[in-house]
């Protein structure tokens, strides 16, 4: 959402903790980290960087990027004045050969995967109230382990907080995008355009975004078909399926119109109409979002014990080293956590039912790779 939908906290102490992963550090990830650091718009939270520090200090000194760091810890710091950004070094993962730049490879893998799993870590224990996370590869964080972590970071923060039933959305500014299902082949992502689900997944989102824009979401959820499906001679899912998902839906309580085209919702709510657009599949909201924001969004886990968010792009192991890559999703990502954090803080010690601040249980049980 926009950067005015709610407080970003104030500075020093009441600014939420984030604890933001580096990522694969033989891609774009450890220079994003350094110049979003300089960058005012860091300043909505107090950063704890988990990554490795050679990896950080090398990129700084051949990019030419001020060290941003106060503090270079061993262990998370204790005390709750800190506001400046410090570094929770990790262990190496390279070995003497070190990680090659632009490289997929199994070392990148592994220190994207112990960044993440000690982030996790210190978000479950209370130290930090929001993780931020940095690019990864998934072919990295395959060759890296058994194959469990092929479908990314997503899966993996799931399954170290012990929860299946999670969903996306991509923050911009303005509104949000809703994700029906996730990194699925096409044919697999259409045969999940059911009523249950649909319904199921409006719920959740509904529920989170109450909590970040302090009313009922205005939703829109597109069709799937051309022209709606023209009444059921170009497709048959918005008379069977979404039609009856909206209006379950807005028997339940939510503000939810629709099913209408792409095209139109996401001008509808770039025009401020609504504050969520749900798609039916993951290019029906990335290529829209793209083309309107740009690469100036992030992506938010909706179902965690804490807030989490990332960037809406790779490591981008072609732009590795050059010093071009921008980091604008990863400001966003900062800038969403720290907003959502201190939304939810006045709220979440109330909640007992082991997803997100906010989040509304759902009986999907699918986890969309990110």
């Amino acid at each position: 959402m926009g950067r005015n939908s709610s407080s970003n906290g104030a500075p020093g102490s009441a600014a939420p903790r984030i604890a933001l992963t580096v990522g694969d550090p033989c891609g774009i990830g450890p220079e994003l980290v350094l110049r979003a650091l300089l960058d005012e718009r860091a300043s909505a939270a107090r950063i704890l960087v988990v990554g490795d520090e050679d990896v950080l200090r090398r990129t700084a000194r051949e990019l030419r990027v001020r060290w941003p760091f106060a503090a270079v810890d061993a262990e998370p710091p204790r005390s709750t004045r800190w506001t400046r950004p410090h570094l929770l070094a990790v262990p190496g993962q390279a070995g003497e050969d070190g990680y090659g730049t632009g490289l997929i490879s199994a070392p990148g893998g592994r220190a994207a995967r112990a960044e993440v799993e000690r982030a996790v870590q210190l978000a479950r224990d209370g130290l930090v109230e929001a993780l931020v996370n940095g690019p990864v590869h998934k072919e990295s964080l395959a060759l890296a382990g058994n194959g469990d972590d092929a479908g990314g970071h997503t899966d993996l923060v799931a399954r170290l907080c012990e929860v299946r039933d999670v969903g996306t959305l991509l923050v911009a500014e303005g509104f949000a995008v809703g994700l029906l299902t996730g990194h699925l082949p096409l044919r697999d992502a259409l045969r999940k355009v059911r009523t249950s689900r649909i319904v199921d997944r409006l719920g959740l989102y509904d529920g989170y975004l109450r909590r970040v824009v302090g009313r009922p979401p205005r939703t829109v959820v597109l069709a799937l078909n051309p022209h709606r499906g023209e009444g059921g001679r170009v497709g048959t899912e918005e008379l069977r399926e979404i039609g009856p998902a909206v209006e379950a839906a807005r028997e339940r309580g939510l503000l939810v119109s629709g099913p209408v085209g792409g095209a139109e919702g996401f001008a509808r709510a770039a025009d401020g109409e609504f504050d969520l657009v749900l798609a039916m599949h993951h290019d029906q909201a990335v290529v829209p979002l793209r083309m309107l924001r740009g690469f100036d969004s992030a992506a938010v886990t909706v179902g965690l014990p804490f807030v989490r968010a990332t960037v809406t792009h790779g490591p981008a192991m072609d732009l590795a080293g050059r010093g071009t890559a921008s980091p604008a999703s990863l400001l966003r990502a900062i800038e969403t956590a720290a907003r959502h954090a201190a939304a939810f803080a006045s709220t979440v010690a109330g909640e007992d039912n082991g997803r997100a601040p906010g989040a509304t249980r759902s009986e999907v049980r699918e986890v969309p790779a990110d």
